[in-house]
């Protein structure tokens, strides 16, 4: 079996799984995401907070701390210091920056100019906003490696190669999955819920 079929076929496992389990709205909501150019400056906030409070942590945890910060929009909801402060300048400057990130000609470099989105969240923001990219996070380094790619990048052009549909979307099936079931390097933590 070649690279690319058993990228496939990993693929289409976890695109069933992460479906059968309650998240293939997510799914939708990836392939049908809005291109940049369609989207307004308020999604981008929200999506660049998102983004933040994800950089380091647990999808779960993070997700806690922006409901929390969504109901109230007040950086005092977020315990991280150098977080708190990101969202507090993008409070003021995000109508700005998403100008800026519309006019950038490099748009991924301009995201990791903004204050708490390096080299690997600019990839996450990207993709949320509607630049069909892939964010080579942990889960997806180790995949790529496992079936033999140079980067996940390479990993899911192979994939959308055979099966189609977005990288974003194809981004999105493989990350859930791992984080769902802990899959990552051939070992496997899984969770069935019956």
């Amino acid at each position: 079996m070649s690279n690319s079929d058993a990228a496939v076929n990993f693929y289409l496992d976890a695109y069933g799984y992460v479906s059968d389990h309650g998240f293939f709205r997510e799914i939708e909501w990836a392939e049908h995401l809005p291109l940049l150019e369609q989207q307004d400056a308020e999604t981008f906030f929200e999506e660049y907070v998102w983004c933040v409070l994800n950089a380091g942590m647990k999808e779960q945890i993070a997700r806690k701390i922006y409901e929390r910060f969504a109901v109230a929009r007040d950086p005092l909801t977020i315990g991280h210091l150098g977080k708190r402060a990101a969202v507090q300048q993008a409070l003021m400057e995000y109508p700005t920056w998403f100008k800026g990130l519309l006019a950038a000609e490099d748009r991924l470099a301009y995201l990791e100019s903004l204050p708490w989105i390096g080299p690997i969240t600019k990839y996450h923001l990207a993709r949320n906003i509607g630049i069909d990219c892939v964010k080579p996070d942990r889960h997806l380094v180790r995949l790529a490696a496992r079936f033999g790619y140079s980067s996940p990048d390479a990993m899911c052009r192979a994939i959308q190669a055979e099966m189609g549909g977005r990288l974003g979307a194809i981004d999105v099936v493989l990350w859930r999955y791992c984080n769902l079931t802990g899959e990552y390097e051939g070992q496997s933590k899984l969770v069935v819920e019956e």
